[in-house]
């Protein structure tokens, strides 16, 4: 038991605090870590308190409130896959760690246990913040939760369903291991894996949304279409008093959890060694070099790292998909946005929700952020090459707006046309767009060079979890809430300043950003 708790802290370290060699505790160290707990707490917290609700009103009318624990197990389910099944390939079968680890006199199925059981914790602790709030509006919207066992089965649930969230997680960062190791290029392994599961992901949602919209009407028929999600009903039925169902739930949990830590720790040595030779090959081949310039050279270093690393650019690059997804589907749907827009008249702000949407999209597009620390070890190439510091600092911040700003103008233009703005409207989203991404890629920057992490244990680290990626995305979201605010407040003074202060601030907050960097950039890159 004491190895497996030593073990257990090492692999949790390694996946929410970075641990590296370096000794003591940074303050930033501790930092990240909380960052990211913060993170997953808030995005489950605001997903539960939000769709409960909702749910709520409809189904406790109907005495249907077990489809509400159905529907939030359902969110926790895909949401802990989105989580944890690119951190799998980094921390279990990835870990710089793993040599040391493997030559102790400790059996490879207690190591993969350990591994495994701190995907565990973070999916329990997404688990937690989707079924727990969802437990306290039942309570709050209906008298099913006003007893003791009702609580006991909804924490016995909570328990349960990351086994099962785990068990799934580990087999597709297998999978994603596995293609990586075998595909020639070992990123398009992982792209395939990842645009499947954002396919099958996509898919399943609209199907969600679907079911719920039919709920008012056929709650009960709903529930009798859900016999694919048979776990799932079962523990939706367990937690409203039926403990057979909950049992069944929780044997279903655990049985795939066990056979997956026992089947893969049998083989881990194995395939840990396998995928860590096919990483470390390299196939030399002779060939001509293009001439090229120090920026346009450097570009491309971004350009292969970006492209090249799927958990760099499924994480940082979804924004712009879902920036040019909202643009042609804006435009496919161009006769239902105007139906809309049409029955709401004035009291549906097109302009300000459009620009909303696509600052939003821009939020999550952390490109500049990790790139400082992405460098790793080998950021010395780059300081000892005959390049200014300057130069290397904007060419990061380039590489993002090259990115952002063309998905943007598509996005911007898309929504123009398909809601029928005016042209000066048009004019003011273009512009709100150019400069929240101008000032986003500066700022994320930044935020690079102010908390530099280049001893990560992986790229999962540094991309996910650094407190520059967070606080990369969540500050520009502040800025763009206080921008939401000023509109709320210029409106009422006069129709001129709704408009004018939002833009005015954020072309501020942009110059200001741009003018910091510039100042100290460069020195900044210079201290790491």
């Amino acid at each position: 038991m004491k190895k497996f708790s030593a073990l257990l802290k090492v692999s949790v370290q390694s996946m929410l605090l970075s641990s590296t060699n370096a000794r003591g505790r940074s303050r930033k160290r501790a930092a990240t870590g909380l960052s990211a707990v913060a993170l997953i707490a808030f995005l489950g917290l605001y997903l539960s308190g939000f769709y409960s609700y909702m749910l709520m009103q409809v189904l406790a009318p109907v005495n249907m409130e077990a489809l509400l624990f159905i529907f939030m197990g359902m969110a926790a389910l895909v949401g802990g896959l989105l989580f944890t099944t690119f951190a799998v390939r980094g921390v279990v079968f990835g870990g710089r760690d793993n040599d040391l680890l493997l030559s102790m006199p400790v059996s490879s199925t207690l190591l993969m246990a350990s591994r495994v059981t701190a995907i565990y914790l973070e999916n329990l602790l997404f688990s937690a913040f989707v079924l727990l709030p969802a437990g306290v509006v039942c309570a709050m919207m209906s008298s099913a939760g006003h007893s003791l066992l009702f609580w006991v089965r909804l924490v016995i649930a909570t328990l349960f369903l990351p086994l099962l969230d785990t068990a799934l997680s580990v087999l597709l960062g297998a999978l994603v291991a596995f293609l990586s190791a075998r595909v020639s290029r070992g990123a398009l392994g992982q792209n395939i894996v990842m645009g499947l599961f954002l396919v099958a992901a996509l898919r399943f949602s609209l199907r969600l949304n679907e079911m719920i919209a039919g709920l008012a009407s056929n709650a009960a028929g709903v529930k009798e279409s859900l016999g694919w999600a048979a776990p799932l009903l079962w523990m939706g039925e367990g937690v409203m008093g039926d403990w057979g169902l909950l049992g069944a739930f929780a044997v279903c949990c655990a049985v795939p959890f066990v056979l997956v830590v026992s089947g893969l720790g049998r083989v881990y040595r194995q395939a840990v060694t396998a995928f860590a030779v096919r990483a470390v090959r390299n196939n030399y081949r002779l060939s001509a070099q293009s001439a090229s310039g120090q920026r346009r050279a450097l570009l491309r270093k971004e350009a292969r790292r970006f492209f090249g690393t799927p958990m760099y650019f499924w994480n940082a690059g979804l924004g712009l998909l879902m920036l040019l997804a909202a643009g042609i589907a804006s435009l496919v749907m161009r006769e239902r946005l105007a139906a809309l827009a049409a029955a709401a008249g004035e009291a549906l702000p097109l302009l300000p929700l459009a620009a909303a949407a696509t600052c939003f999209c821009l939020c999550t597009c952390p490109i500049a952020a990790p790139s400082v620390s992405l460098e790793g070890k080998y950021l010395w190439i780059l300081r000892e090459a005959p390049v200014a510091d300057s130069t290397l600092v904007w060419v990061k911040v380039g590489f993002q707006l090259l990115l952002t700003l063309p998905c943007a103008v598509i996005a911007g233009v898309c929504l123009s046309a398909a809601l029928a703005l005016p042209v000066w409207q048009s004019a003011v989203l273009l512009l709100t767009a150019i400069a929240f991404a101008v000032g986003h890629a500066a700022f994320g920057m930044l935020m690079g060079l102010c908390f530099p992490k280049l001893d990560a244990v992986n790229e999962t680290v540094v991309i996910k979890q650094s407190l520059a990626v967070i606080l990369s995305m969540f500050v520009p979201m502040a800025a763009l809430g206080a921008a939401g605010g000023l509109y709320w407040l210029g409106g009422k003074a006069a129709p001129w300043a709704a408009v004018v202060l939002p833009v005015l601030l954020l072309i501020l907050l942009a110059a200001g950003c741009i003018a910091v960097l510039a100042r100290w950039g460069p020195g900044m890159l210079r201290s790491i």
